[in-house]
């Protein structure tokens, strides 16, 4: 690992995130079990969307006001207690949909919050030459997560729904644990023109800073576009996967095998991501993801098993390599007292078209068929790779991104104007 403070915190979420998946596949599950409502387990997942949506701008003011450490140790602390409070209630027979769907958001809101500042603290402890493979090994905890999460949690559940979220709780205590043990100084607040504006009518601007920041840079803003999008078509490449290797549902046990071929990628994409970044430039890298996907879509909707999950896996690898350019332009180039509120603004706008794509894709098939389909999702990406082979211009604006390179310079620090608070910028950093 990178150094002891790394390691604690990429331990400390292995453990937490691993058990997360584990829960977010048992607390649907139980709504089944207890009340046999369908419509009440769709209800608690739509208010934990909402509320992870509402929680992601202020989480990331919060993670640039106050001390990121302790904000990360009181949402471990807070979702300990709401997991264990939920074993508690399965266990003794009080478990309800309201309980449910109050834990749920809680939990939702602490780790919204929770994310901006695991994001700043490790700028903060990770030495700048190595913050690519800070990330791109956080990728891979990620993906080891989604891949490894839901099938132990659906194991786990035959022995009983309690014990799931037992070890939930008992995962946030232990990431408690090991946080505790991290050394982190928080930044001093920017002073100046950017100091912080306190009071309730400056809290709209204050919030919206990271997002003003995006759209100022418009090769970022670029990418975060085709982020958004490779997002809308892997919900999308998901749903027609899963109808058409399972025959439209008949063979359920065919549609698992697509989505553990997309986890197993998407691990894979995360280890070799800092080896392909470190060798390809950021434009070289979007114009191979675009030919590839326009290669792979379309043998999804085969309803071969083995061409889909061949497929799959080559389409969700592509995926963290794009993650990483997003998230590693965002560390090295934000200003530290701004990251929290710019990680949540990036990810609210990459993920802000997702949802369409699962209802497009069932409305595409039902309607002129997956092939067409198929074809129809992927065009866009055909009009990106025709305008990156032939715009130097854009290749240009993409390649400026910052990829971590040793023969990049750091970032003028050009936030502070005072000298005095210029070099405390630039000894935080």
């Amino acid at each position: 690992m990178i150094n002891r403070n790394f390691t604690l915190l990429w331990t400390s979420q292995v453990l937490s995130c691993t058990a997360g998946e584990m829960a977010a596949l048992a607390l649907p599950m139980a709504i089944l079990i207890t009340t046999h409502s369908p419509v009440d387990a769709g209800l608690v997942a739509t208010a934990i969307g909402v509320a992870e949506l509402i929680a992601k701008l202020p989480g990331g003011l919060l993670a640039d006001t106050i001390d990121r450490r302790r904000l990360m140790l009181f949402c471990d602390a807070a979702r300990a207690a709401l997991a264990l409070t939920l074993a508690l209630a399965l266990a003794t027979g009080r478990f309800s949909t309201a309980l449910a769907m109050a834990t749920g958001v809680l939990t939702a809101v602490m780790s919204t919050m929770f994310s901006p500042a695991e994001g700043g603290m490790i700028r903060q402890i990770v030495p700048r030459e190595r913050r690519r493979e800070a990330v791109t090994t956080n990728i891979v905890r990620t993906n080891v997560a989604i891949a490894a999460g839901p099938p132990l949690g659906g194991a786990l559940l035959g022995l009983g729904a309690p014990l799931v979220f037992l070890i939930d709780g008992a995962s946030y205590l232990a990431s408690f644990g090991l946080l505790s043990k991290v050394r982190y100084i928080h930044p001093p607040a920017p002073t100046g023109p950017d100091t912080p504006r306190r009071g309730l009518r400056h809290t709209g601007s204050e919030l919206t800073r990271g997002i003003r920041w995006v759209f100022r840079r418009r090769s970022l803003l670029a990418l975060i576009g085709f982020v958004a999008y490779l997002n809308l078509l892997g919900r999308a490449v998901e749903l027609l996967a899963a109808v058409q290797s399972s025959d439209f549902g008949s063979e359920p046990v065919s549609a698992g095998v697509v989505l553990t071929a997309a986890g197993c990628g998407g691990i894979a994409g995360g280890v070799s991501a800092g080896w392909v970044l470190k060798r390809l430039r950021p434009a070289t890298v979007i114009g191979a993801v675009c030919g590839s996907w326009l290669l792979l879509i379309p043998l999804t909707a085969t309803g071969h098993q083995g061409l889909t999950v061949v497929a799959v896996f080559a389409l969700v690898f592509a995926l963290p390599l794009i993650g990483a350019l997003v998230s590693l332009s965002v560390m090295l180039d934000s200003p530290a007292h701004l990251q929290g509120r710019i990680s949540t603004a990036t990810t609210m706008l990459a993920v802000s078209i997702a949802w369409i794509g699962p209802g497009a894709t069932g409305f595409l098939i039902a309607g002129p068929g997956a092939q067409t389909a198929s074809l129809i999702l992927a065009a866009p990406l055909a009009v990106m790779l025709i305008l990156l082979l032939t715009s130097t211009r854009l290749r240009t604006a993409f390649n400026t991104l910052s990829t971590g390179d040793t023969n990049e310079p750091p970032p003028l620090p050009t936030e502070n104007k005072t000298t005095k608070s210029t070099k405390t910028e630039t000894e935080t950093i």
